[in-house]
């Protein structure tokens, strides 16, 4: 039996360290994490397909959230029957491994069954939807950020007072409301240093 975890990070700028520390932690070797930066939209993803190639017979592969399978609700639970019904191989959910862990589902026989797919529908779902929202809360942001005064003309250096402060707080507003740090640096212009370094202050000035 091998153990393997698989991490997805949908952008550049997401990291992928805290997945492989959990990974790590949960006693799977380096060799044996395969990472894709790509969207979660289809399957088609190179180290998925990889992993998936390998997988035998009481095979167990963690992941951190559902969602790094895919957020396509309909394709997750597809594929989730596939590995653990199919391959025979398990399935665990990291951050939900009192419920998501096909081992114990497997142990329960046809109501196991029954109840796995009962909850997988309902998060793949919830995740779908939270997706939908996040994408609603991003474009919203960027009206938001917009609104309140992006570049024009040359760069500036940051620094409180007049029309500068109000940029500062516009891209702290633009970051706590969903924007992705790729389209604040765009529309502002600055680095992801100064960006991370304006929400630290801001941060601990209002005591967060």
């Amino acid at each position: 039996m091998a153990e393997y975890g698989y991490i997805r990070i949908s952008t550049r700028d997401q990291n992928e360290a805290r997945q492989i520390e959990t990974m790590q932690k949960k006693g799977v070797l380096k060799e044996n994490i395969f990472i894709d930066k790509k969207s979660g939209k289809n399957m088609d993803r190179e180290q998925y397909q990889t992993l998936r190639e390998k997988l035998c017979e009481g095979d167990l592969i963690y992941l951190d959230d559902l969602d790094r399978l895919g957020r396509n609700y309909d394709l997750v639970i597809e594929e989730w029957k596939y590995i653990t019904r199919a391959i025979k191989a398990d399935i665990v959910i990291v951050s939900r491994e009192e419920l998501f862990d096909s081992r114990k589902f497997k142990l329960m026989g046809d109501i196991g069954k029954f109840l796995e797919d009962q909850l997988l529908s309902l998060l793949a779902y919830v995740a779908e939807q939270e997706r939908k929202n996040n994408r609603r809360r991003q474009a919203e942001g960027i009206e938001l950020a917009k609104s309140a005064g992006k570049y024009k003309g040359r760069k500036a250096k940051l620094i409180p007072g007049g029309e500068e402060e109000v940029r500062m707080n516009a891209i702290i507003a633009a970051y706590e409301n969903g924007v992705s740090i790729s389209d604040i640096r765009k529309t502002y212009r600055v680095g992801n240093g100064t960006i991370y370094k304006l929400v630290k202050e801001h941060s601990e000035k209002n005591g967060r």
